[in-house]
């Protein structure tokens, strides 16, 4: 038998691999500096002027080098242009273009900014309530374009500026300044006194109006505008007359910043992460997605951020307290919560000790989260509508922080805005005195948040299934119904050329939520392969689909035959046990029970003659299945398994249809549907099948036929 391929790491789509990315600090490579190229940008202005202006080529443009000088979580940006534009009667009127997010030059397109109405932001600021309705709809009345990107409220005071180029930076060595106890005072000592300083206030229609009344109020006593806008907490905006007068002033500022930021910063910022922490991260990954599935009844992925700067704040978070560890900005509290909770460790430890130690440490924080809400909603008469009382970061001591979402997607953007929060506190104490936002700041930050998507989560929300065989057939088919009903997937199977190729379409259909792994399951190692994968991209495992196989043929009294058998065995029973048994382990450190599901066969129910090397170990398949769900039903870890027939996969690729066909004396279309409801059964009715059985949570040790009918398989 040959050789099995190594296990290929998984890769993300939107990302080349989010597991070893480098996520290096760009501030210990030396100060900012601009990198504005007139040449550049000219090419830029000829090339998309026509379709879209050049001035908006021209703020792509600029956005675009700050976002790369930022890097991914060091920071939020926000760039806006004020241009003229004309409505469907053909009237001349203001329009303000607004990028916000850390997304990367790819991100950085026309359909990135939002185009909304000038008038329209001017009127919308004079209304009262931060997120009101009445300010909602303002806001969306004032889209150019209906299904283009929604403006958030910081368009109101981007409106408020007179240039025509405004940038918002949120870089970690800036808000490491407007986060002391005397914000005001800090940043004057950084920037100078002809700064323009707006103490913090909620995003929404006060904070537009307090731009504006600063604003106005510094040209009106001293004859000039101000050189730097700071808004507590909240970063700093730089304008000018041209993108590059605004980005340069945004590049001065940031470097003014560093130059009294990074000096201060001890090395041991910058400290390595412990050795050999994989594994104690895949059993904490497990066991916290587990306690949390326990006590919330809802599932999530669970993403690992282990910086060196975040081991070594996971190693002082003990010592440090929960409050020395809350949200620096409303950002953070909106995205990663204004605690995490810190979880101890102890390496080696046993499952069964774990899992009861995070139970009460969950139900710990819950009661902690739940008065600081009762609080909130005692002191402003509501409650926020995603507050729920469990952590979206939880603070493993030496091994970094472990970030929980339904998705990995949102599972990043946590991690992007806590690593940064982090980054922040940590400079902001290395300078002088860092005060977290207030508690009563962090509720209505929490309250003026969008709330989450409505409607019921999908059926499969938050779990992870793992699909062998997922490169062809029924294998495939499940995969993609899997993520249809909400399920991050990883795809498993031998051929890497083949995988990879068909993995695409998933890949872009549900971006982040994919991720394959070549491996022969014939190999003992290939299983614990696939469930180290699956823990490393999205936290765990919850569902298996033991689906690869193959169809020898021949009779069992001949060499040829006991051979095939032998072969046969490998793969068709043995496979499906090395699968099983390392998902099972997983699922044992999780508690939180999960599925195992198989691909039988007809052949395990009625024979056929010259078929004992396929008939015999898919028998004894069900006989696997049958005892794990005995061995595991008290542990609520369900065993089933799918009885397909007469599916065209690659299993008849070898002569296998020609030679039934021949057997009966039928067409192929005629073979295939040689069943009681005489319709084809395809890879897609199998797939819905496993989708079901993945659900059936009071199903276990059961074999449901999807073969149309056939009564000579019915099973006894």
């Amino acid at each position: 038998m040959a050789a099995p391929a190594p296990a290929r790491r998984p890769t993300v789509a939107g990302r080349a691999d989010p597991l070893d990315a480098p996520r290096e600090t760009p501030y210990k490579q030396g100060r900012m500096e601009s990198r504005f190229d007139s040449q550049a940008e000219a090419e830029l202005r000829a090339r998309h002027g026509s379709a879209h202006g050049e001035d908006l080529a021209s703020r792509r443009y600029t956005a675009r080098l700050l976002a790369s000088a930022l890097g991914p979580g060091r920071g939020g940006l926000g760039c806006s242009l004020k241009a003229r534009a004309r409505d469907a009667f053909g009237l001349e009127l203001g329009v303000l273009h607004l990028h916000e997010g850390e997304l990367g030059p790819p991100g950085l397109e026309p359909s990135s900014f939002a185009a909304c109405e000038l008038a329209s932001l001017v009127r919308a600021a004079t209304l009262d309530g931060a997120l009101e309705p009445a300010l909602e709809a303002e806001l969306a009345r004032s889209r150019r374009d209906p299904d283009g990107v929604r403006p958030s409220s910081a368009a109101l005071w981007h409106a408020q500026l007179p240039a025509a180029f405004v940038d918002h930076c949120q870089a970690d060595v800036v808000l490491a300044i407007l986060v002391q106890e005397d914000a005001e005072a800090s940043a004057r000592r950084v920037w100078g006194d002809e700064l323009s300083f707006v103490p913090y206030t909620r995003s929404g229609a006060l904070l537009a109006r307090r731009v504006a009344e600063t604003f106005r109020r510094h040209v009106a006593e001293r004859g000039r505008e101000p050189s730097l806008l700071v808004l507590e907490r909240l970063g700093i905006a730089t304008w000018g007359a041209t993108a590059r007068e605004c980005y340069e002033r945004t590049v001065q500022a940031v470097t003014r910043a560093e130059q009294h930021v990074v000096p201060a910063l001890p090395e041991a910022a910058f400290a390595e992460p412990l050795a050999d922490s994989d594994g104690p991260r895949r059993t904490m990954a497990l066991a916290l997605r587990g306690a949390l599935a326990r006590a919330s009844g809802r599932h999530v992925i669970a993403h690992w951020r282990a910086t060196p700067e975040l081991v070594r704040f996971s190693l002082a978070a003990a010592e440090l307290g929960p409050e020395r560890c809350a949200a620096a900005t409303p950002a953070q509290v909106i995205h990663a919560g204004r605690l995490p909770l810190v979880a101890r460790h102890e390496y080696g430890e046993a499952s069964e000790l774990i899992a009861a130690r995070l139970d009460a440490e969950l139900a710990g924080y819950a009661r902690t989260h739940d008065a600081y809400l009762a609080r909130g909603a005692e002191l402003r008469g509501r409650r926020p509508e995603r507050g729920a009382p469990w952590p979206r970061v939880v603070l493993v001591p030496g091994l970094g922080a472990l970030c929980l979402a339904p998705s990995l997607r949102e599972a990043w953007a946590t991690a992007d805005a806590y690593e940064h929060g982090v980054a922040v506190a940590e400079r902001a104490r290395a300078l002088g005195r860092y005060a977290p936002l207030p508690e009563l700041d962090a509720f209505e930050a929490e309250c003026g948040a969008a709330p989450p998507a409505a409607g019921p989560p999908a059926r499969l929300a938050g779990l992870v299934a793992l699909v062998t065989g997922a490169a062809s057939g029924i294998g495939l088919a499940t995969a993609k119904a899997m993520l249809a009903a909400g399920a991050h997937v990883v795809m498993a199977d031998r051929d890497e050329r083949v995988l990879e190729c068909v993995a695409e379409g998933p890949r872009e259909a549900h971006a982040g939520r994919v991720v394959t792994v070549c491996c022969d399951v014939a190999d003992g190692r290939s299983g614990f392969e696939a469930v180290r994968a699956a823990c490393e991209a999205f936290g765990g495992v919850d569902i298996l689909v033991s689906n690869a196989g193959v169809a020898p043929s021949g009779a069992l009294h001949t060499d040829g035959g006991e051979e095939a058998l032998r072969r046969s065995l490998e793969v068709n029973l043995l496979g499906h046990q090395h699968f099983a048994r390392a998902v099972a382990d997983a699922l044992l450190v999780q508690r939180a029970g999960g599925a195992l599901l198989f691909n039988a066969s007809k052949a395990a129910f009625h024979h056929a003659p010259g078929l004992g090397p396929y008939s015999v170990p898919k028998a004894a398949l069900l006989a696997l299945m049958r005892q794990y769900a005995v061995d595991l039903g008290h542990e609520g870890i369900r065993s089933n398994a799918v009885n397909a027939d007469r599916v065209r996969t690659g299993l008849f690729a070898t002569g296998a249809l020609a030679t039934q066909t021949r057997a009966r004396g039928v067409s192929p279309s005629e073979y295939f549907r040689a069943n009681l409801l005489t319709r084809e059964t395809s890879s897609e009715d199998v797939a819905e099948a496993f989708v079901y059985l993945a659900t059936a949570h009071a199903t276990t040790g059961c074999v449901l036929t999807v073969d149309g009918g056939n009564a000579a398989a019915f099973p006894r």
